[in-house]
């Protein structure tokens, strides 16, 4: 059964970043060092051919995307937005440390939606999941076998997190802006198992891209399941 290379990218950096706010929903550009920073990257790392670019709608993926892939067009997937942080958006922690009602929403770890929010973790984890699919079956349907996606670091972390092997908290896959990370995705496993595996970094530094492999399904179960299912792609 056919595999997919997909590529995550975090959208480059933003005014709010630099000052340390978060930002989830307020639709930003990208300021100048955000731009400087990804022509760095671009000039030190080589980002992955692919055959089609997903991304936010949000002004600060769209731009991202542009840049590193000016050549390609873009497939908008709103589902991939970052997390909605409501009456908390674009404020520092500075600003809110002393706000009761910030200091309870990151105890119960975002699990209900923030003061002025739509949407906590679980919903969160649900939609980003439905983007995931909505590309996923656009490649299929296309039968492009290679994309890249740029989107946030929540959306990252969740997806990494929730489906990725090696198994780990989403905190763990936290990357800097222009950063990311290749997976390998298998129709049968993620089928069975809404599982893939996670490759090395983005942009890939010295050593050219080297083909992934499947290192932590066991081959002889990807097999079976593709025996299980026809072997064919659905």
């Amino acid at each position: 059964m056919q595999s997919y290379h997909i590529y995550l990218i975090r959208h480059g950096m933003t005014a709010s970043n630099l000052e340390g706010r978060f930002v989830g929903k307020t639709d930003l550009p990208l300021c100048p060092e955000g731009i400087a920073g990804l022509a760095s990257l671009m000039e030190s790392g080589e980002y992955p051919n692919v055959g089609l670019v997903y991304t936010s709608p949000l002004l600060r993926c769209v731009q991202t995307a542009h840049l590193l892939y000016p050549q390609m067009d873009l497939i908008t997937i709103p589902q991939l937005r970052e997390f909605d942080f409501g009456d908390f958006e674009n404020k520092s922690l500075d600003e809110l440390k002393n706000d009761s009602r910030f200091l309870t929403f990151m105890e119960h770890k975002m699990k209900s939606p923030a003061p002025g929010g739509s949407e906590g973790m679980a919903q969160f984890e649900s939609r980003v999941l439905e983007g995931f699919e909505v590309l996923l079956k656009d490649m299929m349907k296309k039968q492009i076998f290679s994309a890249a996606v740029v989107t946030h670091g929540g959306v990252i972390m969740t997806l990494l997190g929730g489906c990725g092997l090696p198994r780990t908290k989403p905190s763990y896959w936290s990357c800097q802006p222009g950063e990311g990370y290749g997976i390998l995705l298998n129709l049968a496993v993620w089928s069975n198992a809404k599982s893939f595996e996670i490759g090395g970094k983005i942009p890939y530094r010295g050593e050219p891209e080297q083909e992934a492999q499947y290192h932590l399904v066991d081959p002889e179960y990807i097999r079976s399941l593709d025996q299980s299912m026809g072997g064919k792609d659905s």
